[in-house]
């Protein structure tokens, strides 16, 4: 199951990627291709939720309390940005600046959404549980320091810029989907 999920959730956000950038003004939500954006996107991280449940599957009992806590806050920022993101979608639409960092900009200037403040708290939450997940499932040797290295970078990517970062946080996963051993 890890595999193919981790593999499922590279290919989405690779192609999440591929359709934003042939169409970087898609939070218009006026097309078809903008309406496949968020549908990819969903589906990205629905595979993703998936994908970390598998890991967590496969290393809980090596990677301790930290790993857990790690997996509880990465799965709950995960939810919490997803309902955040299609809650707000005119948020996203007035700050069209890309990354997951323009929300801060909308906070900074003071437009207080909701929606805008769910996705916040659900990418810091996310972050954060992500990095703890990442450090104890390497610091364990249950993820190649590589791999736990990959999908922070991939982290990072998505952090710094939308389209880009996308690919790159795919190109991880699917790199770990084959590093690690298949399930038994």
């Amino acid at each position: 199951m890890f595999r193919w999920a981790s593999l499922l959730v590279g290919a989405l956000s690779v192609v999440e990627g591929i359709l934003i950038l042939s169409n970087p003004g898609y939070y218009d939500y006026d097309t078809l291709n903008d309406r496949l954006v968020l549908v990819v996107e969903g589906a990205a991280l629905l595979a993703f939720l998936v994908a970390l449940s598998g890991l967590h599957a496969r290393l809980a009992t090596a990677y301790g309390r930290a790993g857990t806590a790690g997996f509880i806050a990465t799965f709950v920022g995960i939810a919490l940005a997803g309902a955040g993101h299609i809650v707000a979608v005119p948020f996203f639409d007035f700050l069209d600046t890309g990354g997951m960092v323009y929300p801060l900009f909308a906070l900074k200037q003071g437009i207080l959404l909701f929606g805008g403040l769910v996705y916040v708290a659900g990418a810091i939450l996310l972050s954060a549980g992500y990095l703890l997940l990442c450090g104890a499932a390497a610091r364990t040797g249950g993820l190649p320091i590589w791999c736990a290295l990959a999908l922070v970078a991939g982290l990072a990517g998505l952090w710094l810029g939308n389209a880009a970062g996308w690919i790159f946080f795919g190109l991880a996963w699917a790199f770990v989907a084959y590093a690690l051993p298949p399930e038994k």
